[in-house]
């Protein structure tokens, strides 16, 4: 069953620009991993948002995620910190659509 990650990043100002361009040099690998479906990023309209940036993406199954996720964690962490970024992930399945 697709579950969907839903990352949610609260980025300083002042490092939002290395983010946005980091974050896309890395997408091009998660987009490789087995079992990705698909992602959208997003950021707030709302200049004062604790979340200013928040991921979306869509995979098979749990199980290819958290291997995708054993992979990347380490050096995704390491740039995160170094950029003074909050990362908070959780994965879930649709409920309901409407």
């Amino acid at each position: 069953m697709p579950v969907t990650l839903i990352n949610v990043f609260s980025v300083p100002k002042a490092k939002e620009e290395e983010f946005v361009k980091w974050w896309e040099a890395v997408k091009g690998d998660i987009t490789k991993q087995p079992g990705f479906i698909s992602g959208k990023f997003h950021k707030s309209l709302k200049p004062d948002s604790r979340f200013n940036y928040i991921n979306v993406a869509i995979w098979e199954n749990e199980d290819v995620y958290w291997k995708a996720y054993e992979k990347s964690v380490t050096p995704m962490k390491a740039k995160l910190q170094q950029l003074e970024v909050e990362m908070t992930p959780a994965l879930y399945h649709v409920v309901f659509e409407y």
